[in-house]
């Protein structure tokens, strides 16, 4: 999984071993962090305490990425970067492996902490920074997918391809955001649905 630093636009990973050794700890670091993050916040978060838990040396950590901003920015990505646009020639199954994606990952204890933590502080200035990255890409994945359709006829042309997505991924975030009430394939299918006849139906009134 690509590790991206979106605080300074270059990769952190550049120049070191990305197998082995290595990885293992640069993978432990990442997951520690983003354990830490859904655990005490971001305004709270402290490298100390990766280091202590993770059991890798602060300097090591600090060596790769130099600051708090750093650290938190390569352990969402890590955490969340958005999965290669599906291209399985049907919109319907495609926002449905993109949907069921992000409710995999929301609904893990961890997934669970991490939008926690960035629906209370998102308001944090080096957090925004991050969180708005990590939206853009996932908004770029989502509307490649609806675009796709668009351009091999199976939607129609003018469709809008940003309140599409929002229609789909909105109520099934909230959901699970809410942890009120399951989330699963059928549901995920009938928002899908009903969006995508309307799209049809309001094609065929124009």
């Amino acid at each position: 999984m690509t590790i991206l630093d979106t605080h300074r636009g270059t990769r952190r990973t550049e120049g070191v071993r990305t197998h082995g050794r290595s990885a293992r700890i640069v993978a432990k670091v990442l997951k520690t962090t983003a354990e830490e993050l859904g655990r005490t916040g971001y305004a709270a978060f402290r490298v100390e305490d990766v280091a202590l838990r993770s059991g890798v040396n602060k300097t090591t950590i600090y060596r790769r990425w130099p600051t708090k901003v750093d650290l938190v920015s390569a352990a969402l990505l890590a955490f969340a970067e958005p999965p290669k646009p599906p291209e399985s020639g049907s919109v319907r199954k495609d926002l449905l492996a993109l949907l069921e994606n992000m409710v995999a990952r929301m609904s893990t204890p961890l997934g669970r902490g991490i939008v926690r933590m960035l629906q209370v502080e998102r308001a944090d200035p080096e957090l925004e920074i991050v969180t708005q990255r990590l939206s853009a890409e996932h908004l770029r994945v989502r509307h490649a997918v609806v675009e796709r359709a668009i351009e091999r006829g199976e939607l129609p042309k003018g469709t809008n391809v940003e309140l599409v997505t929002d229609l789909v991924f909105s109520p099934v975030f909230r959901r699970v955001h809410m942890g009120k009430k399951p989330v699963d394939a059928r549901y995920m299918r009938a928002i899908i649905d009903v969006v995508l006849a309307g799209v049809k139906a309001g094609a065929a009134r124009r």
